[in-house]
């Protein structure tokens, strides 16, 4: 294992162009992200690695973090305009906008389902415990609730891009208990016709607390993830479940341990990945769906690293005593990583390879935040 230094600072200061003096495999495609002063003047900007040609996208304020479908054609991102916050497509081959129509005002955190037909995201008339998952359907130009009436406030709705786990989960235990009225035939019935989808449950516990659990949901189902697969869900909170490229497997945070751990629920059942007594969260899958980046204080200033799921070997990624970095971006081919970081103060992009020592700059404006890395174009 190479050890990682910590040489960020040294680079910070060259100019976007840099990058290929570095490297003789250079990253290649597209990275989106945010870009501003502030939140408050954050806008979508996307870079071509190659030729390091910039684009604003200038629809609305107040963007929100954007995702690529899954075809590379597209992002989608929230924007507030008259009337609300607003959930918006960009169209990267005709460079043209969809504003998407809402029954709701406030709607954010958009994700693509796995044939970029369709786009999940959280809309809410009244706050925390009130946001409702929400399916649009591109082509139909449609906006349907999900879960049905009995499905609690819902945050961070993702897709499963296939069912092989939830498939994998009575043959994991002996019994499966599932909430009352829940329609396991129903749910699979939609789930191979549409898509499923996992959030995280925000509900009042008996101390009349606010907590949370992971759910799952259908088009018309919903129900928890079943407590025979999970630990002790009334003691514990469970945030930011990412789904495995293939859908085999699921990684999510959990406080079990008194403090934020990754866990990881695969056919053999589940197991703490990141496994340390200080915190570890934002998980995020590699597209080959071999690795886990994650970020971690654990050796003072916030890192990011890389886990094996399978064997819970951590290998830091991008760890100094003198900034913090942070929101790993996986590349296409899996062997570089986006991440911002702040040597110079201010959070910028910065590029690396996931073998290599070295960390490559990417911008140098005032903020620049939130990257994600365009798939391959199908």
């Amino acid at each position: 294992m190479k050890k990682v230094f910590p040489v960020l600072f040294l680079f910070s200061f060259y100019i976007i162009n840099s990058y290929r003096v570095f490297s003789d495999e250079n990253p290649e495609g597209h990275i989106a992200y945010l870009c501003g002063l502030d939140i408050d003047t954050y806008r979508v900007h996307t870079i071509e690695l190659e030729t390091n040609v910039e684009k604003e996208l200038t629809i609305g304020t107040h963007h929100g973090a954007p995702v690529w479908s899954p075809d590379g054609k597209k992002i989608a991102f929230s924007s507030k305009m008259e009337g609300g916050l607003y959930i918006v497509i960009w169209d990267s081959v005709t460079d043209k906008y969809k504003v998407l129509k809402h029954q709701y005002s406030w709607n954010d955190t958009p994700s693509w389902s796995a044939d970029s037909k369709y786009i999940s995201y959280i809309s809410c008339e009244k706050g925390l415990t009130d946001q409702k998952a929400v399916v649009y359907d591109i082509e139909h130009e449609k906006e349907e609730f999900w879960g049905g009436e009995k499905i609690p406030s819902v945050i961070n709705p993702v897709w499963f891009p296939k069912l092989d786990i939830l498939n994998a989960m009575s043959a994991t235990v002996s019994q499966v208990t599932y909430t009352e009225g829940f329609d396991i035939n129903k749910f699979f019935e939609e789930g191979y016709s549409i898509g499923v989808l996992i959030g995280v449950a925000v509900f009042q516990s008996a101390e009349k607390m606010l907590t949370t659990e992971l759910v799952l949901f259908s088009k018309t189902q919903a129900t928890p993830l079943p407590k025979e697969l999970m630990l002790e869900s009334a003691r514990f909170e469970e945030l930011n479940p990412q789904v495995s490229p293939k859908g085999s497997s699921l990684v999510f945070e959990t406080n079990e341990a008194g403090n934020r751990e990754i866990y990881y629920l695969g056919r053999r059942g589940i197991s703490n990945i990141s496994n340390h007594h200080l915190a570890d969260w934002n998980p995020v899958w590699s597209p080959n769906g071999e690795w886990v980046a994650f970020e971690s204080f654990r050796h003072g200033r916030r890192g990011i690293y890389r886990v094996f799921p399978e064997t819970a070997r951590v290998f830091p990624l991008v760890v100094s005593g003198d900034y913090d970095a942070w929101s790993p971006a996986w590349s296409p081919d899996s062997q570089w990583i986006c991440f911002v970081a702040n040597p110079s103060g201010k959070p910028q992009l910065y590029l690396k390879h996931i073998e290599e020592d070295k960390i490559i700059p990417l911008t140098e404006k005032s903020v620049s935040v939130a990257p994600c890395w365009r798939p391959k174009t199908k």
